[in-house]
């Protein structure tokens, strides 16, 4: 129910914030009368104590319940306490952030220049017609430019922002980050057996507390929102595919596919979920009755619907992003749709299924083969040369470089720990035994095919900067939790003979092993809070511009975009002031102008009076083409207002 109400929410403040009427204030006075509307008329607290005393015995549930509290109240601690105030715009964490101020300040995401009082100045005009650098996560189109992602998450960050001030932007993924603790432990639940389940435990311990997830859980990226509808929408399929719920089975397929109104790439879910329907029809089992679940095609066609809206989204309004990653989703598409056509074919024509006994005599050679990809994937595949190179439209800079997509188990590995990953492939190989031989329609191969999916296409491609720890934001959303998963699978599966106690006191050990390992990984980082003050940094520098006329910052992109989108800024970025844009600086007035540059810059004006030199200063960790650098940095900028002309 959460999940849903947050996808409506999420449509209506996205259509909200394009048509320029973003209010929180009246947003949250249309919530909370909608929620009274509902408690009036589902009164929830009916029955509410004999629910919690369901949930409470016996003593062994008690007991995973406090730990699955300490565990996430744990994660909420360092996720919540110790976030990263990204706001320039050298990369996406900062274009969100903007987006979120962009949102508070003005009601609507476009960039208005015209009403910023620079539509015409000659080094917008220069950047609109390509012959000056555009601005990192800004598109230049006539009139009004465009952030380069969508505005779900910012939206959710700007709500916040309302009520917590500028810091409730960089918490937004903390509370995000906790929700998705829980869906995925009650993921991991239903995919376990029964006497299995105390494994869940071990598994949210790995989840909540692994490098990555605490990273992104304290950044303004959009991956956490993402996660969100994929674990959701998964949690629900399974109920769906449960009951056999038509109803349900799209729901869940739209919320699956409301991930891609968060990221373009979730384009990869729909893939999943047609070839998660194809496997659990791949194989002949029992009468027709009992062949097909109904719920199966809902959650395809579900999936498709809202994904087709949400590249219809991009194609209407953030275009250029759309086409920088077309070869991307023309392909999930097209693959996606020749999935689609097999499954219907094979649930209408019973010779393309495959038989009985290939699937029985099949179902070791595929675990083995599970195996064998294992193996090449981490102690192979690095050492195989000659190694891939990245090619990015979207990133044309990095071309030529590696992308170290050789070694992403091994990365993977150095986030959840070696014993975790060899779990996880130990798990990978029975659950390919057990989806072969599934019968169709059976819950357990649907959700291990769809888990299993989009994990091997961002292991084999991850399309992401490869240095650390921000190569890693490329696998939350599916890889980690998957890897997870696994590796829970496959505890249970090597435990399966053991007894509740010995199993209780094992899963404990791990447990405690493994989150204490997990955290002394982070010891560096674990309390540092990176980038902090850099709002009232940017807003002091924003505070000695002048609001009634122009003023230039000199080759300083991410500085500019932050000014001009963050703080309404009357700023027009200036690459150099060595070519021909220099002559239009400060070109006609009679006030002059200010500009903001670099301190160790010479403007080769002797015009320029000095107005204030203000510093910038971050404390950041360690990036490594490895991951898990250890160590912090401190950077320190001093920033120059001067004043041109009179």
């Amino acid at each position: 129910m959460l999940c849903v109400g947050s996808a409506v929410a999420t449509l209506s403040m996205m259509a909200l914030a394009l048509a320029g009427l973003f209010s929180p204030l009246w947003i949250g006075i249309v919530a909370w009368l909608l929620a009274g509307l509902w408690c009036w008329r589902a009164r929830p607290w009916i029955g509410l104590a004999g629910r919690i005393r369901m949930y409470a015995r016996p003593r062994a549930k008690a007991l995973g319940i406090l730990a699955v509290a300490a565990i996430v109240m744990t994660a909420g601690v360092l996720y919540a306490f110790f976030p990263k105030e990204s706001l320039l715009g050298e990369r996406d964490e900062g274009i969100y952030a903007q987006h979120a101020l962009h949102l508070l300040r003005t009601g609507g995401s476009a960039i208005d220049l015209q009403a910023l009082g620079v539509a015409g100045d000659p080094a917008i005009v220069a950047i609109e017609r390509g012959r000056a650098p555009e601005l990192p996560g800004i598109y230049p189109t006539p009139g009004r430019w465009t952030f380069q992602f969508s505005a779900a998450t910012p939206v959710w960050m700007a709500m916040l922002g309302s009520v917590l001030g500028p810091q409730g932007i960089f918490r937004f993924n903390a509370i995000v980050g906790v929700l998705n603790c829980l869906a995925f432990f009650v993921l991991v639940r239903r995919i376990l057996k029964p006497s299995q389940r105390v494994w869940a435990i071990a598994a949210l311990v790995v989840y909540a507390l692994q490098p990555a997830q605490v990273w992104i859980s304290r950044n303004s990226l959009s991956e956490p929102f993402c996660s969100w509808f994929v674990l959701n929408g998964a949690v629900l399929a399974m109920i769906a595919l449960t009951r056999r719920s038509r109803v349900l089975g799209a729901s869940a397929g739209a919320l699956i596919g409301m991930a891609g109104f968060v990221r373009i790439d979730a384009v990869i879910f729909p893939l999943a979920i047609v070839a998660a329907w194809l496997a659990a029809v791949a194989v002949d089992r029992g009468r027709r009755s009992e062949r097909f679940n109904p719920a199966l095609q809902e959650i395809a066609f579900g999936c498709a619907a809202v994904t087709a809206l949400a590249l219809g989204y991009f194609l209407a309004f953030v275009q250029p992003y759309l086409v920088g990653l077309a070869d991307m989703a023309l392909g999930a598409i097209i693959a996606a749709a020749l999935c689609a056509c097999l499954a219907h074919a094979m649930q209408t024509s019973a010779a393309l299924r495959i038989p009985r006994r290939f699937a029985e005599r099949g179902a070791g050679p595929v675990a083995l083969a599970m195996a064998a990809l294992f193996v090449y994937a981490m102690w192979i595949r690095p050492h195989l040369q000659p190694y891939a190179l990245i090619e990015s439209k979207l990133v044309p800079q990095l071309n030529g470089l590696r992308d170290h997509r050789e070694a992403s188990l091994v990365n993977v590995a150095a986030y959840l720990s070696l014993p975790v990953a060899i779990a996880a492939g130990i798990g990978a190989a029975f659950a390919s035994s057990w989806a072969w031989r599934g019968t169709p329609g059976s819950i357990r191969t649907w959700v291990l095919v769809f888990l299993l999916v989009p994990t091997l296409v961002y292991l084999w491609k991850p399309m992401v900067s490869p240095d650390h720890i921000w190569a890693a934001r490329r696998w939350a959303p599916a890889v980690f939790p998957a890897c997870v998963v696994f590796a829970a699978l496959g505890c249970a599966a090597l435990s399966r003979r053991w007894r509740a106690p010995y199993a209780y006191a094992a899963v404990a050990l791990v447990s405690l092993a493994l989150g204490a390992n997990l955290l002394w990984q982070q010891r560096d980082t674990l309390l540092l809070r990176e980038d902090a003050g850099m709002v009232a940094q940017i807003a002091a520098i924003a505070g000695q511009l002048p609001r009634d006329q122009v003023s230039y910052v000199v080759a300083a992109g991410p500085l500019a975009s932050a000014l001009i989108t963050g703080f309404g800024a009357r700023v027009v970025p200036v690459a150099s002031m060595s070519g021909p844009q220099s002559d239009s600086v400060c070109g006609p007035t009679a006030r002059g102008c200010r500009l903001v540059h670099f301190a160790g810059m010479d403007l080769g004006r002797a015009d320029a009076v000095e107005v204030a030199t203000l510093r910038i200063r971050r404390l950041r960790r360690i990036t490594s083409m490895t991951p898990l650098a250890h160590g912090t940095h401190e950077e320190i900028s001093d920033w120059k207002v001067v004043q041109i002309g009179p």
